[in-house]
């Protein structure tokens, strides 16, 4: 099961602190900027916790899975194609991969493949920018908080359909 209250309540904490009267423009941006980086690193933890627990399941010989842990271990990212589909074709092959994608509600699969490379977008541009003296322009938390609702509900349903066919 994808572990999410942390990240929800550390969300929501920080949306909070974002509405409060007392938070500076300056704060603002910077609780923003946070809650758009936790999500990103939550969804990149789930995503290889999601992997390294199905190979458990999948992988019998503690070789490959070991293999398999360093790979995952040197993964950066989570982009659909670049990183999670690509994990799961390793652990599951292209068959089992089909098998599983297949189980993914459509809409819930392409909602959950376009935030990802929406977020991949938004965290580059937070996180590779810095111009001194120039307005800065981020998403109050409660668009994290919206993007993980959509996340959460894509990770949810590979991980069932991973348990439900492996």
């Amino acid at each position: 099961m994808i572990a999410y209250s942390y990240i929800e309540r550390n969300l929501r904490a920080l949306d909070s602190r974002y509405r409060s009267p007392k938070t500076s423009t300056r704060d603002a941006n910077f609780v923003s900027k946070l809650a758009m980086l936790e999500l990103c690193g939550w969804i990149e933890v789930s995503m290889d916790d999601c992997i390294l627990r199905a190979s458990i399941r999948v992988l019998k010989d503690e070789g490959n899975r070991r293999r398999l842990e360093e790979k995952v271990l040197r993964n950066y990212g989570f982009e659909y194609e670049r990183h999670f589909k690509s994990m799961m074709i390793q652990v599951f092959g292209l068959w089992g991969f089909g098998k599983i994608f297949r189980s993914v509600d459509a809409t819930i699969a392409a909602r959950f493949s376009s935030e990802l490379g929406r977020l991949k977008t938004k965290r580059n541009t937070l996180a590779h920018t810095y111009t001194p003296g120039v307005t800065e322009e981020y998403d109050a938390p409660s668009a994290a908080l919206g993007s993980f609702a959509i996340v959460k509900s894509g990770l949810q349903a590979y991980d069932s359909a991973i348990r439900k066919h492996f």
